[in-house]
């Protein structure tokens, strides 16, 4: 099944992640080379990349661990196609609404797409509306679907991370909330004020790893 949003060719021209949270990000990974370092990005931390060569063209901080909100979504869109692909879920598999997503989804300071209480929603539709508006409990519904739970989630995002070798970077939620913003329904396991953290060199390698094996 064709996945809605085809982004392929601005991707390929650009490469270019737009600013969210604390710092600047490229979709490339970095490599040894000599940067520029008179930018003067106005970010906590930034890295860009040249999208063909690999050349870090500039850097500010990239090594230090920071939040990184939505952009962990990532690895979210990750281990749903990984999950699609291996057959363990479907497109079209439906998944009712918790009491859980349904109290985040009403939350008017996140960014969300209100969910129907007791309702089904395919995932599909959860996808697009975790692709296209952030939407954070249309997020944490899928994890809930390939895990069991969410807390279960943040496990495999760990050993996710492990595996592609994203040094300093610690899941705590499906979403990139901050946990203080889970109403205390915080993933089993993870502290009450916990969130996110990634460097924006590790940040730059999960996107190059998601747009290389899933470019779709």
């Amino acid at each position: 099944m064709e996945v809605f949003i085809q982004v392929k060719n601005v991707l390929k021209m650009t490469m270019l992640l737009t600013v969210m949270a604390v710092f600047l990000t490229t979709i490339i990974i970095p490599q040894q080379a000599k940067a520029e370092n008179s930018l003067n990005i106005m970010a906590d931390a930034a890295i860009f990349v040249d999208a063909e060569t690999g050349k870090i063209l500039y850097e500010q901080n990239s090594e230090a661990p920071l939040g990184i909100a939505s952009m962990t979504k990532m690895m979210t869109e990750y281990l749903l196609f990984e999950a699609i692909e291996e057959g363990r879920i479907t497109w079209d598999q439906e998944y009712k609404v918790t009491d859980y997503t349904y109290k985040i989804s009403q939350d008017l300071r996140l960014s969300n797409v209100p969910l129907r209480k007791d309702e089904s929603y395919t995932i599909q539709e959860l996808y697009e509306a975790m692709a296209i508006y952030s939407a954070n409990a249309a997020t944490i519904g899928i994890a809930e679907t390939i895990a069991g739970t969410e807390g279960e989630f943040v496990r495999l995002m760990n050993e996710k991370a492990a595996e592609f070798g994203l040094k300093d970077t610690k899941f705590v939620n499906s979403t990139g909330l901050s946990n203080k913003d889970l109403m205390g329904m915080q993933p089993e396991g993870t502290g009450p004020t916990d969130e996110n953290v990634m460097p924006a060199s590790s940040v730059a390698l999960l996107a190059k790893i998601l747009l290389d094996t899933y470019p779709e």
